[in-house]
């Protein structure tokens, strides 16, 4: 049985506050994205999951990486629009701290953390790289502790996968379509839900 399922997205959105909240797909590296995987993630039609984790690594402008991890059941006050979301995006990244991690809101972490330290906190999951030209999901045995890999508007570096993989990442896909990143997040929760 799967007790919490584990997204990460790769990010490029921006590493400062400033952000547009009337252009957060030009302004702040595609933090639209970003928003929308999150209520991709956690919004049901009346509630939220408690049983996600959603984890992202800021890689913009001026100072990657940021990460950001959110928890479905320490989640509060956020609403499922994407810029109520960029809101709480925008208040994690001014309240990080060099050294520490810090709640910025109640189930909202921040802190400054590579994508293998990531990886190594978290190498008792499974973990699953989407792609599409890797097994269809279909065949694939979903393990108990389901960790989700999924790139944004530009796919992961060749380095980032090798390291993924090194990892014992699976390579599967959703099928021959390109979905965006939110929509294959939602897939996988339907998915997940019918395991």
């Amino acid at each position: 049985m799967i007790t919490c399922r584990h997204f990460y997205l790769k990010s490029h959105a921006v590493t400062h506050p400033n952000i547009n909240m009337n252009d957060l797909p030009g302004s702040a590296g595609r933090i639209d994205i970003v928003a929308r995987c999150i209520n991709s993630a956690f919004w049901l039609s009346y509630g939220i999951r408690k049983d996600v984790v959603f984890h992202t690594i800021l890689h913009g402008e001026p100072s990657p990486p940021v990460y950001i991890r959110i928890e479905g059941d320490k989640l509060r006050k956020v609403s499922p629009d994407e810029r109520n979301i960029a809101i709480f995006i925008k208040k994690a990244i001014e309240r990080m701290k060099e050294n520490m991690e810090v709640e910025s809101t109640p189930g909202i972490f921040v802190s400054k953390k590579s994508f293998n330290e990531l990886l190594e906190e978290n190498k008792d999951k499974d973990f699953y790289l989407l792609d599409e030209k890797g097994e269809e999901i279909d065949n694939v045995k979903i393990g108990r502790k389901p960790f989700f890999l999924i790139g944004d508007n530009m796919d992961f570096e060749e380095e980032e996968k090798e390291i993924i993989y090194k990892y014992g990442a699976k390579s599967v896909s959703l099928g021959k379509k390109s979905y965006l990143s939110s929509h294959c997040i939602t897939i996988l929760n339907w998915l997940m839900d019918k395991i």
